[in-house]
């Protein structure tokens, strides 16, 4: 059972009504932000006592794993205080036994991590005493289910973290699987990967967090491991673990705070923000939705913020290329979208080229682009550099600059 204290601290920043906060520029670990909730689900009527795993929806649904009463609840968005549940998944025919996670995949279906080494798969509308369409034996004991980026279903136990195609079902034999001495995933709790294909896992009384390489595979050992061993609460028992669309991590401590953590964060490392609550109690689950939303469990109450972070501009513009030859009549510049958007939707690109400092070519385009045409004509010869940047509403974010070259 995951058990994670979330005792609050006074507030030493604070934005009117909760819409946005990001922490002032010299606040410290030590030094947390509250944040008033945005609406709380709680009492008798709620009956998630406690609820375990949550998921909160883009549209503001909100689904809990009841782990004491074998069922999953699901709330309307604009649920608050009493309020009963829209429907529950539970009943002999759900075969809900002792839920420890759920997730949702992009076209709504439902996955929960059963008490008997099981996954459970539900279509997007069950609800009910409904039999799930899909039952997939894991071989182990599972304590965390979630999405990839890439919409694969990832589960982590007793015998490591294994990944497994959206469709398995029965005894399916996982596409990639990581355990073994070198892995050190003894005690995991959490495990979600990142934006960038990166596998993040908490280890709760641990008091670290690995993170495994993209196409981690195998008996590997983590790329690097954080610690954040500062003087007071340090990372004190990380256990529910979330990523918002910038590939910031979420991460929620015994010590009473959820830290977010730069995705590059490694070591020592100090959070972005910490944000801290007297009344959450106990954390045993964290969700963050499309739109930025979070949602925290416990305390017998669902907990449900705004946007914590402002939103940022979107990574870089990935695989970037020029095709042809120098002496070709067209050059074509491609590239793949950046794999966090910053917090908001990608809404251009904007296609440089430059030969030395002189600007040669300026381009905008819309966001459904991914190639952009260049003549030679309109080209000097020599060397030049093209740089893809991605625009979101905050603005454009970084571009690395490839060089190539023409020749008359």
């Amino acid at each position: 059972m995951r058990r994670v204290t979330f005792v609050g601290i006074a507030a030493s920043a604070a934005l009117a009504g909760g819409l946005l906060v990001s922490a002032p520029a010299e606040a410290a670990p030590g030094d947390p932000v509250s944040v008033r909730p945005e609406r709380t689900i709680i009492g008798t009527k709620a009956g998630a006592k406690p609820p375990w795993d949550v998921h909160l929806s883009a549209s503001g649904r909100t689904y809990a794993a009841d782990f004491h009463r074998d069922r999953v609840v699901v709330y309307s968005a604009r649920a608050r205080g009493k309020a009963r549940p829209l429907y529950s998944l539970r009943g002999a025919r759900s075969r809900i036994f002792e839920p420890r996670g759920i997730a949702r995949d992009s076209v709504g279906r439902l996955y929960v991590a059963n008490g008997n080494k099981r996954v459970l798969v539900f279509g997007k509308n069950a609800r009910g005493n409904v039999r799930p369409i899909r039952v997939l034996r894991t071989g182990m004991s599972v304590g965390s289910v979630s999405m990839t980026p890439d919409n694969r279903l990832m589960v982590a136990g007793s015998n490591g973290i294994k990944i497994y195609r959206r469709s398995a079902s029965g005894t399916a034999k996982p596409v990639r699987q990581i355990a073994g001495d070198k892995a050190e995933l003894g005690g995991v709790i959490d495990v979600k990967m990142n934006v960038d294909g990166r596998i993040w896992a908490t280890f709760g009384e641990g008091e670290f967090i690995s993170v495994f390489a993209p196409g981690a595979n195998g008996n590997v050992a983590p790329e690097r491991r954080i610690t954040a061993d500062w003087p007071g609460a340090g990372l004190w028992e990380p256990e529910p673990l979330a990523f918002d669309r910038a590939g910031r991590a979420y991460i929620g401590l015994h010590s009473g705070h959820v830290y977010i953590l730069d995705p590059s964060a490694t070591g020592e490392a100090t959070p972005q923000l910490v944000v801290s609550n007297r009344r959450h109690g106990h954390v045993d689950g964290l969700s963050v939705s499309r739109t930025g939303k979070v949602a925290v469990t416990g305390n017998n109450r669902i907990t449900v913020y705004p946007r914590l972070r402002a939103i940022t501009v979107p990574w870089a513009a990935r695989g970037v290329s020029v095709s042809g030859s120098p002496t070709a009549t067209n050059r074509v510049v491609r590239w793949a979208r950046p794999l966090g958007d910053g917090g908001a939707s990608v809404t251009r690109y904007r296609v440089t080229v430059k030969q030395g400092t002189r600007t040669v070519k300026v381009a905008r385009l819309k966001a459904s682009r991914r190639s952009y045409t260049l003549k030679r004509s309109n080209l000097p010869a020599g060397t030049s550099t093209v740089v893809v940047q991605a625009r979101n509403r905050k603005g454009y974010g970084p571009g690395t600059p490839l060089t190539f070259t023409v020749t008359r």
